[in-house]
């Protein structure tokens, strides 16, 4: 690192790693703690390179995020490198695979990260997957800076104040979902749930907020991450004859949905940030009107 000590440049990382974040398309306020180094900043005119690592989602439930939270990342690098002449910060980015807790692809991609030596790891998206390693990342002494992690767990995790993430904790999800859902007219409600501190973590503040708001919940199964069946979750939903459902899910919306067409009104189906992508070309037109 050009003669810097490994302190300042975790702190630098941490400077580097707000840059990228603030770019991120996702993001909001969000939870952790300052870095303080002893040492002076460095003199204008010095020059250092600091490496950033990735653990975005390539692979697994959350892959359709992996392509725009990466341009984010190459962006923000791309404008500090722009002002190099001035600042003498180069950034390079190295770009690794979170996956998800059934493909674990962070398994080999977070150790290889570290063993780069990386000043800050971007990642990851899924809050599930970020629990597997940030005792790991924050163990090293590396920064961990998430564009889009919401589990409460976070909140008040012991990550020796090297964990930031820019997204805000589902407590205010929940809240508002539960609330919209109350405010809608609908008095009971069923959901699907992924099994993760994400998905029964939202869940639970859905329910907290809807049942407050003087509604029910009938229902609301699980399922694992890599399951690729839901026809039970579906029919304990349905049976329960609910006024409304709420998918609380990744990637797997996709292949409960078509169950749901025609059981339930299109604008009785709630969505939340974890499913919202790109795939009303999946279906027939109007089939999500009103959802």
């Amino acid at each position: 690192m050009n003669g810097f000590t490994r302190s300042r440049g975790k702190v630098l990382g941490g400077i580097a790693a707000v840059g990228v974040s603030a770019l991120f398309l996702a993001g909001c306020a969000g939870s952790g703690g300052d870095t303080e180094s002893s040492e002076p900043a460095a003199e204008a005119g010095e020059e250092m390179t600091l490496t950033i690592g990735t653990a975005l989602p390539q692979t697994g439930n959350l892959a359709f995020l992996g392509p725009p939270e990466e341009a984010g990342v190459a962006y923000a690098a791309s404008q500090i490198n722009e002002a190099t002449a001035d600042t003498g910060l180069t950034i390079e980015v190295e770009y690794g695979d979170s996956g998800d807790t059934d493909n674990k692809a962070y398994e080999t991609e977070i150790p290889r990260l570290l063993g780069m030596d990386v000043s800050a790891i971007i990642g990851a998206a899924s809050s599930g997957v970020s629990l597997q390693f940030i005792d790991q990342v924050v163990g090293a002494g590396t920064i961990l800076f998430s564009p889009a992690n919401t589990s409460d767990a976070f909140t008040t995790y012991d990550d020796n104040g090297l964990y930031f993430r820019t997204a805000p904790s589902d407590v205010l999800q929940g809240e508002v979902l539960g609330n919209l859902i109350a405010e809608d007219g609908n008095q009971t409600l069923g959901m699907i749930v992924l099994n993760d501190s994400y998905g029964t973590g939202l869940a639970g503040y859905v329910t907290e907020a809807f049942e407050a708001a003087g509604g029910e919940v009938v229902a609301a199964p699980t399922y694992n991450t890599g399951d690729t069946s839901f026809d039970a979750q579906i029919s304990e939903v349905l049976a329960a004859d609910p006024d409304a459902i709420a998918l609380i899910t990744f990637e797997e919306v996709t292949t409960i949905l078509p169950s749901l067409f025609g059981q339930i009104p299109a604008d009785k189906l709630y969505f939340v940030d974890g499913n919202l992508s790109n795939f009303g070309d999946e279906f027939p037109a109007g089939s999500l009107t009103g959802a």
